[in-house]
């Protein structure tokens, strides 16, 4: 609990000292997840959830957004099994009919990998999909599901949502 205090409190700080500019290649987001898998459940109760995206200059395909995620999910921040680490390459399309000045919602659809340490620690396959809204310039939400292949008896498999900051 203390780590999930410690990191609102840096996003909190980082957001109030960022300069209000056009949104640049990173974004921050913070938020919960909720294990799917059995296995994975019997270890962690909750997963805390800090992503970080790097969104690159040209998009893969056309008419969205090519971005780079690194996840972790992870109980606590002491060490101990219960974490999850996602690694995707994704790609963002915007709803058609939204406002591009505001409150903008797209979907998205990641492939890559999760490095999984719950029961030990295994890489394997995984996929993510979602939905978010841009609220303003910056600020945006996300709710997002992690797929993953089996990982020694547990899986990433989750249901997640997030707030995040494009700086």
């Amino acid at each position: 609990m203390r780590t999930l205090i410690a990191l609102a409190v840096l996003g909190s700080a980082t957001f109030a000292s960022a300069q209000i500019a056009t949104p640049t290649n990173l974004a921050l987001r913070l938020g919960y997840a909720y294990p799917l898998d059995n296995a994975t459940r019997d270890v962690v109760k909750n997963f805390i959830g800090v992503g970080f995206d790097y969104f690159f200059d040209k998009s893969l395909l056309q008419g969205g957004e090519t971005y780079l995620s690194v996840d972790w999910l992870g109980k606590s921040g002491n060490g101990d099994k219960g974490n999850a680490f996602p690694i995707f390459i994704n790609q963002r399309w915007y709803n058609p009919g939204s406002n591009e000045d505001q409150n903008r919602s797209y979907f998205f659809l990641g492939a890559g990998i999760a490095v999984v340490d719950v029961t030990s620690t295994k890489t394997v396959l995984a996929g993510r999909a979602g939905f978010g809204t841009e609220f303003s310039e910056h600020l945006f939400g996300e709710l997002n599901l992690i797929l993953s292949d089996n990982a020694n008896g547990a899986r990433a498999t989750s249901a997640g949502v997030y707030i995040g900051y494009r700086f």
